[in-house]
């Protein structure tokens, strides 16, 4: 009896071990990769004024800054009430970036960057994009030494969204391999992966997005447990009242977050109890207006205002308008410079699932529509769309994780599906997701920032303004669709190999065919571990 008790034991000791290790690779494959690719330093002025910030609070312990962006006057920081100039973005990736900037800042002071080459940060003074261009070496390298290593920040936050998405998918639907499968496609096979090289603040309110509704997903109920399931809500909240402060449209999904957490506790037939739905929401709320209030402390300090976020404060700068929204749906849905469906397609795969997946999960199937299309019809309707020259929409992005929901159940079904069932489906599924993963390695070997730069800059020259009635955006000879490889290569750590772009993007994919194919056979022998 003993023996038997022991051996029970060791097995789940090593079941435990293999649970663990499964979310450890899947982190570390996507850390590496996003590294590897990324552009080393910072491309864009909204980049440039998040960083700026955070460099104020590790040197000077305050957000303020005495002067603007140099090569973008007056471009996000607009005056405060005492005569500085404050970020007009969400102030939580500045805080976080703060220790990382101080701890740079002690590696700099060795100069280690002096002889080595540093890839060149676009915004750090007025000749900055001009040297990239030129490819000059700046006689003062050491901004650009500091925010490469800082650069290093978005990379390590993505790759938590994707263990995030990972837990979200195995809680949802039972299955370590659907999970690990959907995870590694949200990495590699939509555009995070080219955002884990920028310095947006998109990747860092996904993590507190999914972060909140991983811990909204039903868990135990009743007695000692629903006070513990009421603090997990508050925390809930607390992190979704902070990817409203990174990222001010992450409060699209409030509302709908607000019911997810809902239906998470239920009778025994599965009728929402009133009592438990308005404890929920009291805990829920309280997390959310916790955050919101320090939020309206925090823009009254700057402003004058709890509502001022620095968008519309006395600026020449206009940001957006309203505006009617047809070029804006047609642009975010498939125009050749942002269409999701042309920069993220594998959308298109979870579309052609969704409607087993609506009829299966209709409560979680019908929150996340409404989620998505409140949002795309909101920036539809806004003059700024496009959100600037950046790889596709990156205001879609906050909401990926959600979309890939139906590819993460109907994988389930696919590797839970009696075995004598004809594997031509999921090969031809795989196929169709690797080619995914193909095209986003495209767009990070190439540099699409720089790209729309220097196509503005040329048509210019001929006396053409292509960002006139935002007509770049709609035009297949400039997008990064086709014509990206025409610009530079993208990835610091891949400068120096002495390959042309579509030869290294073949040496890329042979490579990544490989890994993936390890990846197969591990996932095949842990799913045999875990399942036998």
């Amino acid at each position: 009896m003993k023996r038997n008790r022991l051996d029970g034991l060791m097995k789940m000791s090593d079941h435990k071990t293999r649970s663990a290790l499964v979310p450890a690779l899947l982190w570390l494959v996507c850390v590496s990769l996003f590294c590897l690719t990324a552009y080393g330093g910072i491309r864009t002025p909204d980049g440039e004024v998040v960083f700026r910030t955070g460099e104020a609070l590790a040197r000077h312990g305050t957000v303020a800054l005495d002067n603007d962006l140099e090569a973008w006057p007056e471009f996000g920081l607009p005056v405060g009430k005492d005569g500085r100039r404050y970020s007009l973005f969400g102030p939580v990736q500045s805080i976080l970036l703060a220790p990382f900037i101080r701890a740079a800042q002690e590696l700099n002071q060795n100069r280690w960057y002096e002889h080595r080459p540093i890839p060149i940060s676009f915004a750090v003074d007025r000749l900055s994009f001009r040297s990239y261009i030129l490819k000059q070496r700046p006689a003062n390298m050491e901004p650009h030494a500091l925010r490469f290593l800082v650069a290093l920040f978005v990379p390590l936050v993505a790759s938590i969204v994707v263990i995030l998405q990972f837990l979200i998918v195995r809680r949802l639907t039972g299955h370590w391999v659907a999970a690990f499968i959907t995870a590694l496609l949200l990495g590699l096979g939509t555009p995070l992966w080219h955002y884990s090289g920028t310095m947006f603040t998109e990747p860092l309110a996904m993590a507190f997005s999914l972060a909140a509704f991983l811990l909204l997903l039903p868990s135990s109920r009743g007695g000692a447990a629903a006070w513990r399931y009421s603090a997990t809500v508050v925390v809930a909240g607390l992190l979704l009242g902070l990817a409203c402060a990174t990222h001010i449209s992450a409060i699209l999904s409030v509302p709908f977050f607000f019911l997810f957490a809902m239906p998470a506790r239920s009778d025994g037939n599965g009728t929402s109890s009133g009592r438990v739905c308005s404890t929920t929401a009291v805990a829920f709320l309280a997390g959310i207006c916790l955050i919101t209030i320090m939020y309206g402390w925090y823009n009254h300090m700057r402003f004058g205002s709890v509502f001022e976020t620095g968008r519309t404060a006395a600026s020449p700068v206009v940001y957006d308008v309203f505006t009617a929204p047809w070029e804006g749906l047609a642009g975010l849905l498939i125009s050749p410079g942002k269409g999701i469906f042309w920069f993220c397609p594998v959308l298109i795969v979870s579309l052609f699932w969704w409607p087993r997946f609506h009829r299966r999960y209709r409560w979680l199937s019908s929150v996340v529509i409404g989620m998505v299309l409140l949002r795309l019809i909101f920036f539809a309707c806004r003059s700024n769309w496009h959100s600037g020259f950046c790889l596709g929409t990156r205001y879609i992005l906050l909401v990926l994780p959600f979309l890939l929901l139906p590819v993460g159940f109907r994988l389930a079904d696919f590797f839970t599906e009696d075995r004598r069932v004809s594997v031509w489906r999921p090969a031809a599924v795989g196929l169709l997701l690797f080619a995914c993963i193909v095209q986003q390695l495209y767009f990070c070997l190439g540099e699409p920032i720089s790209f729309y730069y220097m196509l503005k800059m040329v048509n210019l020259q001929h006396g053409i303004s292509i960002i006139e009635n935002n007509q770049i955006y709609f035009q297949w000879g400039a997008s990064p669709l086709l014509h990206l490889f025409d610009g530079r290569r993208g990835p610091f750590f891949l400068q120096a190999v002495p390959l042309g772009q579509w030869g290294l993007l073949a040496l890329c994919v042979l490579g990544m065919a490989l890994l993936l194919g390890l990846l197969t056979f591990y996932l095949i022998h842990v799913n045999r571990k875990l399942y036998k």
